[in-house]
């Protein structure tokens, strides 16, 4: 199962291609059943999707509000990711049942809903269950001073590996925010990997933003990417203790994502 689907230049998480075709089925769906009623009713399914969205929005901001709280402008910031899938149908379903009231197009559209919910639950039953790529081998990095590591020497600990350019404009965002979780979490490695710049490149990037390069690391020839099969920049795995990837978030990364990346790691047995 890919992680991406690419559209030419455009790349698609998997997660996010499969939750907008849910949702554009189910607006195709009730808009036809609602097709022959009053012109307020037709925009109901429009206003429940957004009804839905703000409201996994809500949910997934108030579960990680410590994360939110250090920069409450990621709040808004959903093309980052972080939404409760269900939280969001029962909003949808409760918008149409305040606007609709009752009869045929109502039930239809819940039931519509539920299957979406449904096919959901199933894609991320099948996500979770399919077998989990070993991270790759022999892959040697170096610091920007030219000091060589093995990350063959990670194994056995929980780490994550964040690839990054600076051409890359939602790598230059996020990076604030990795070196500074970086920083803070001792406990598992967070490896800031650029793929393939020069040292130099990248040290003057630093320099200019004023950030650390305490955990940034040089690969390049951008042999990780490659081994790793990521489809594009960023991409940020999260590798167990096992050696083996638990997930591949694409795209930029929320600091509430990150954590919660580090949470599950660290809860591993």
């Amino acid at each position: 199962m890919p992680d991406a689907i690419s559209f030419g230049p455009i790349m698609l998480s998997l997660d996010r291609f499969v939750a907008i075709a849910l949702i554009w089925a189910f607006l195709a769906g009730a808009s036809w059943f609602l097709k022959r009623e009053r012109r307020a009713a037709q925009s109901a399914p429009w206003l429940a999707v957004l009804a839905g969205i703000v409201g996994a929005r809500a949910a997934y901001v108030a579960a990680h509000w410590d994360a939110f709280r250090v920069d409450p402008l990621a709040i808004i910031q959903i093309w980052q990711g972080g939404f409760f899938p269900l939280t969001g149908m029962v909003c949808a379903a409760g918008t149409l049942a305040l606007l609709l009231r009752n009869g045929r197009p109502l039930w239809r559209s819940v039931a519509l809903i539920a299957a979406a919910g449904l096919l959901w639950q199933g894609y991320d039953a099948a996500k979770e269950a399919r077998p989990r790529p070993p991270f790759p081998q022999g892959i040697r990095v170096t610091t920007l001073g030219g000091a060589p590591l093995d990350l063959d020497a990670l194994q056995y600990r929980p780490f994550v590996v964040n690839l990054w350019a600076t051409w890359c404009a939602p790598c230059r965002r996020e990076m604030p925010m990795l070196i500074d979780v970086a920083a803070k979490t001792p406990n598992i490695p967070i490896l800031l990997v650029n793929q393939g710049e020069h040292a130099d490149l990248i040290r003057r990037y630093l320099e200019a933003e004023r950030l650390s390069e305490r955990s940034i690391f040089s690969d390049r020839g951008a042999a990780l990417m490659r081994a790793a099969g990521a489809q594009g920049l960023p991409a940020t795995l999260f590798i167990g203790a096992d050696g083996r990837i638990r997930d591949i978030h694409l795209g930029e990364l929320s600091r509430a994502g990150l954590v919660a990346g580090i949470t599950a790691l660290e809860s591993e047995p």
